[in-house]
């Protein structure tokens, strides 16, 4: 989880820490025995269900024990008793569902009283442990749509439900495969899986070798700090899955890094944050919406991530290229050469990240492994390579006993909010509220499809506001991406247009989270950070519109283009991005004039104009921003060369 875990955990010792670490290491190790389906070797025939009701059960339980439930010293070194109490419910109501569910699907439909308490004590239970966790603000928004679901018939328009009785919906939240469990098998199978496979590497020093990595191939040049930040935040983020625990993370050392350079501390800040946020949309791991997306879908992982491919080029070309150019506009020199290991002395010991990158890709695209059985097989692996090394074999066992429980504390935070949102969509599902908003919006959707993608882009940003990424895109998959998908947007871009938006809010003022959490490494108001990080990332605010009106971008997803087609259609908004961050910056080879920057950004926005075989209007417009750009590069390329031609000739005179 974040690196100030200490805080929010208690502090226990003797048995009950023994306990808790016990369930801590158990919460992982019984998930990859039921991935790696190590039962079968017993005879043992199991429903799936009976397994995500035992991951419940530890995760209720490890959450009592372990998170207290206020900031009171008190209860900081102890469980109290009714915390006891509690714990014990939570093994309880998932207990029920891992022993009797064979029952249970014989007789979902009958709501006895027995049933009605427990499906009432894991409402409760699941939320006061996201209170704990996330606090009010999340805990408020699920406990409204449990309400709404209650009261669903006399709500108006839109908003008005369909009717059930309350021992029925609680029955439906608790038990129903389309409900809590639905979620819960996201949290206890690929979440697990690539959480586990992350603390492996975080635990035996990979993260700090793909830093050193990006400090020996990036430190050399201008503005070397913020690329070491670009590029070992998109790494670590994507195995973290949270801009927030990614900036703590790694903006410890980035930050610091970046000011002493000589960017500014609302620039540092914004850089590491957006860097951060970058991490859930890149391939192969993406974070865990990415599993979310496919799941809703009922597509393959490997075709997420593919789509995932362009957009995430797109991001980090834009972010990159402003990295660059604000280091040449303030005349920030490379990181000095001590500070700088050797490429060839960093390689001796993170050649070791290559096979296990290698491995995951070939058994996830190649050999098409399920996400969470590639995963566990690529840690497995992982463990083996680092005996290879001095380092990796020193406390071996103490860092697999390490990689074990930090998964078990990540999967309470993964666990309990996907458990949450598994309630929200259970209410939306029997209530109908998710058909009722997606005709609503598909009415605004008749002035244009513009104004529709306006509206969900904005709602998206609002909902995700201050909330982890699979909360927020399990609230806005059910809620508005059926809409988009009315409206002939294809299924896989209109779940990425709301994720994608629904993640931007972490660094989109006035909440921001992950500027919030930089600012307080760079010691910064937030809000500045904010805006300043709005600037970094602008293109992520259009890239979600240039995949929806040119799906050839998502690398035929929906789309049976020709290959030169679509290579022409990135090239085009890759080089769009690089002139739309000139024009923002203001610098290219020289400060430019305002005319000259609105000249760039005018064409880059041709550059992004939807392509069409068929459209000969939108090919033009391409064709002569692409050339109209290429010839200002070329000018002002020139212009420099000159100018430094007459620079040398005056040095010349000089010294004569």
């Amino acid at each position: 989880m974040e690196p100030n875990e200490k805080s929010r955990f208690r502090q226990l010792s003797g048995y009950q820490l023994k306990v808790w670490n016990a369930f801590l290491f158990l919460l992982p190790l019984t998930g990859i025995c039921y991935i790696l389906s190590l039962y079968n070797f017993f005879n043992i025939m199991i429903y799936r269900e009976q397994y995500f009701g035992l991951f419940l059960a530890f995760v209720l339980f490890t959450v009592y024990l372990g998170v207290p439930a206020t900031k009171n010293k008190k209860n900081k070194y102890k469980v109290p008793w009714y915390d006891g109490i509690a714990a014990v419910l939570g093994l309880v109501t998932g207990g029920y569902i891992a022993i009797y569910y064979p029952v249970i699907l014989t007789s979902f439909g009958i709501v006895s009283t027995e049933r009605l308490i427990l499906s009432a004590v894991a409402v409760i239970l699941i939320l006061e442990a996201l209170r704990r966790i996330f606090g009010w603000v999340l805990t408020g928004i699920v406990m409204f749509v449990i309400a709404y679901g209650f009261t669903a018939p006399y709500f108006p328009g839109a908003l008005k439900g369909e009717s059930t009785s309350s021992g029925q919906l609680l029955n439906y939240l608790y038990l129903d495969a389309n409900s809590l469990l639905y979620m819960l098998n996201i949290a206890s199978t690929m979440a697990l899986a690539f959480i586990f496979l992350g603390h492996v590497l975080i635990q035996f020093k990979g993260g700090d070798m793909f830093n050193d990595l990006a400090i020996s191939l990036f430190g050399r040049f201008r503005g070397g700090p913020a690329k070491i930040s670009v590029v070992g935040s998109s790494f670590v983020g994507s195995m973290t899955g949270g801009p927030v625990s990614n900036v703590l993370l790694t903006g410890n050392m980035t930050i610091p890094l970046m000011k002493r350079s000589g960017y500014s501390k609302s620039e540092s800040g914004a850089i590491e944050s957006v860097a951060s946020t970058g991490g859930l949309i890149i391939p192969p791991v993406m974070g865990i919406a990415a599993f979310l997306i496919a799941e809703n879908l009922g597509i393959s992982y490997m075709e997420v991530a593919i789509a995932a491919i362009v957009p995430a080029v797109l991001y980090y070309t834009c972010l990159f290229t402003q990295v660059d150019l604000r280091a040449g506009k303030r005349g920030l020199a490379a990181l000095p050469k001590n500070a700088t290991p050797q490429l060839g002395k960093v390689l001796k010991t993170a050649w070791i990240l290559l096979p296990i990158f290698a491995v995951l890709i070939t058994l996830l695209f190649i050999w098409r492994f399920p996400p969470s059985t590639g995963a566990i097989y690529t840690a497995i692996l992982a463990f083996v390579l680092f005996t290879l090394q001095k380092q990796g074999r020193e406390h071996f066992f103490s860092k697999v006993k390490g990689s074990f429980i930090d998964t078990g504390k990540t999967l309470l935070e993964i666990g309990i909010v996907l458990a949450a949102a598994g309630l929200i969509v259970g209410v939306v599902g029997v209530t109908g509220l998710g058909f009722n908003l997606a005709q609503s919006l598909t009415q605004v959707g008749e002035h244009g499809l513009f104004i529709l993608l306006i509206a969900s882009a904005a709602i998206s940003i609002v909902l995700g506001m201050g909330m982890p990424a699979v909360a927020a895109y399990s609230m806005v998959a059910v809620l508005i991406a059926p809409s988009l998908i009315e409206l002939g947007v294809p299924p896989i871009a209109a779940h990425m247009f709301v994720f994608y938006y629904s993640i931007l809010s972490s660094f989109t003022p006035p909440i921001a989270v992950a500027c919030f959490a930089a600012s307080s490494i760079a010691k910064e108001n937030p809000h500045k950070i904010g805006f300043d990080a709005v600037k970094l990332g602008i293109v992520a605010y259009i890239v979600p519109f240039l995949f929806v009106y040119s799906p050839s971008l998502l690398l035929g997803s929906e789309a049976a283009q020709s290959i030169p087609f679509i290579t022409v259609s990135v090239l085009s908004v890759v080089f769009g991005c690089i002139l739309l961050s000139t024009g923002i910056v203001g610098y290219l080879f020289d400060h430019l004039h305002i005319w000259k920057r609105t000249l760039v950004i005018v064409l880059a926005v041709c550059l992004f104009f939807p392509v069409d075989e068929t459209a000969a209007f939108t090919q033009i417009v391409n064709v002569m921003g692409g050339l109209l750009g290429i010839a200002f590069l070329f000018v002002e390329w020139v212009k420099r060369k000159n100018n430094n031609v007459i620079i040398q000739e005056k040095n010349v005179e000089k010294s004569n």
